[in-house]
C-alpha cells in the first residue's frame, strides 16, 4: 500500500457517498468484502454515466460487439481499468472526440500524428500472425485475459498518410509495475543465473529466461537485439517491478518490425500523483536502488534503441488539454465535471 493509493480509497470513499448515496453493502475480492467496491449489482455505477449500459456511449455493447474480457476488478473504485474507461473510451465514439484525441497525442506524444481511427480497449491487431500468441508465444489468450493487451491504443494516421498505433498502460493507485509472473517460481539457482544478474542474462536471454524456457514466451526475441545492456541495472527490468510495460514494449518493438505501421509507440498514462509508481522502478539496481531508473516517464526509454518509442504523459495533462479546447463536444462538460468530481483531475 502507498500513501497516495490511501489517500484516493480516501477520495472515492467521499466520492460514493456524495454521488452514489443509495448503493449500500460492500462488494467482495476473493470472497472478501471491501467498502471501496461496488456489489455487483451496482456494477454500472462505477462507469461516467455516459458509458454506462442506456448511456451515450454504452461500454457493455462495445465488450461485447468486439469480445472483449472486461477486467474483474472493475466493480473497484480504485479500478486503473475503469479509470481508462471513464477517461478514454467516450472520446473514441464520436468524430469530435477523436479529433480532440489526435491532437492531443499530437501535442504530447508524437507530432507526425494528424488523426485517429479508433479508440479501443484492451486492444489487439486484426492480422492473426500480429497478434500476442504469434507474436509473444501467448497462447490460450484474449483481449482482456491472459495476454498482453494494452488497456488502451488509440490507431492513427500520419503525416503523408502513414498509419500507427499507440499501444498504453493505464495505471491509477499502482505503487508498481509488478513483478516476472515465473520468477518466483524458479530456485534461487535459476534466479541468480538470470533474473537477479543481467550480465549473465546477456550472455543469452532466451535460453536463460524462464518466461521463455518453461513458457515459450518469446519477450526477449524482440528486445535483445534492441535492449541497452550498458545502462546500469542489477537485474533484469521485468523481474521486481517492470513485467508490464517490459511485455508492452516486446509487443511494440514486435509490431514495429512486423507490420507495415510507421509508428508504433509503447506510452504510459499515469496520475501526477503517484511519485510511487514514476519511482518504482528503482529496485532494479544495486541494493535496490538504481540511479538509471529513477523515473520512468524519462528512464524507461533509456534502455531500449529500436523502432518501437516509449512516450507518457498524465491524466491531468489529458483532462487539462480538453478543458482549455474550446468548440469541444457538449457532452464533454459533463464530462469534465465528472472526473473532476471524482477523480480530483
Amino acid at each position: 500500500m502507498s500513501k497516495f493509493r490511501d489517500d484516493m480509497q480516501s477520495v472515492q470513499m467521499d466520492w460514493k457517498r456524495r454521488a452514489l448515496p443509495h448503493v449500500q453493502g460492500k462488494g467482495s475480492w476473493n470472497k472478501i468484502e471491501y467498502d471501496h467496491i461496488l456489489p455487483r449489482n451496482h456494477q454500472q455505477e462505477n462507469l461516467w454515466p455516459g458509458i454506462q449500459s442506456g448511456g451515450l456511449f454504452p461500454l457493455d455493447a462495445y465488450l461485447t460487439a468486439k469480445d472483449i474480457q472486461a477486467h474483474t476488478g472493475r466493480d473497484n473504485l480504485l479500478s486503473s481499468w475503469t479509470l481508462a474507461a471513464n477517461m478514454y473510451f467516450p472520446f473514441g465514439q464520436t468524430d469530435d472526440g477523436l479529433r480532440l484525441i489526435a491532437d492531443f497525442l499530437a501535442a504530447s506524444v508524437d507530432a507526425s500524428i494528424t488523426s485517429v481511427k479508433a479508440v479501443e480497449l484492451e486492444w489487439e491487431h486484426a492480422d492473426p500472425n500480429l497478434k500476442p500468441p504469434k507474436l509473444l508465444g501467448e497462447t490460450g489468450g484474449s483481449r482482456g485475459t491472459n495476454q498482453t493487451s494494452p488497456d488502451v491504443a488509440f490507431e492513427v494516421t500520419l503525416q503523408g498518410g502513414g498509419k500507427g498505433v499507440v499501444l498504453t498502460e493505464v495505471k491509477f493507485t499502482e505503487h508498481t509495475f509488478y513483478a516476472c509472473s515465473i520468477r518466483k517460481q524458479l530456485d534461487a539457482t535459476r534466479k541468480a543465473g538470470s533474473c537477479d544478474t543481467l550480465s549473465a542474462l546477456q550472455s543469452d536471454p532466451q535460453g536463460l529466461c524462464g518466461q521463455h524456457t518453461d513458457k515459450d514466451r518469446r519477450y526477449w526475441d524482440h528486445l535483445k537485439g534492441v535492449y541497452v545492456w550498458n545502462v546500469p541495472l542489477r537485474c533484469c527490468p521485468a523481474a521486481t517491478a517492470g513485467y508490464q510495460i517490459f511485455r508492452q514494449q516486446a509487443l511494440a518493438e514486435a509490431l514495429a518490425t512486423n507490420s507495415t505501421m510507421a509508428l508504433v509507440v509503447s506510452s504510459l498514462a499515469y496520475d501526477e500523483r503517484n511519485a510511487g509508481l514514476l519511482g518504482s522502478l528503482q529496485r532494479t539496481g544495486n541494493n535496490g536502488k538504481s540511479d538509471s531508473l529513477r523515473d520512468v516517464r524519462s528512464d524507461w526509454a533509456r534502455l531500449f534503441k529500436g523502432k518501437a518509442l516509449f512516450r507518457t504523459f498524465s491524466h491531468q495533462s489529458w483532462v487539462g488539454f480538453v478543458r482549455q479546447t474550446t468548440g469541444r463536444p457538449a457532452w464533454c462538460n459533463d464530462w469534465l465535471q465528472y472526473v473532476t468530481d471524482r477523480y480530483g483531475l
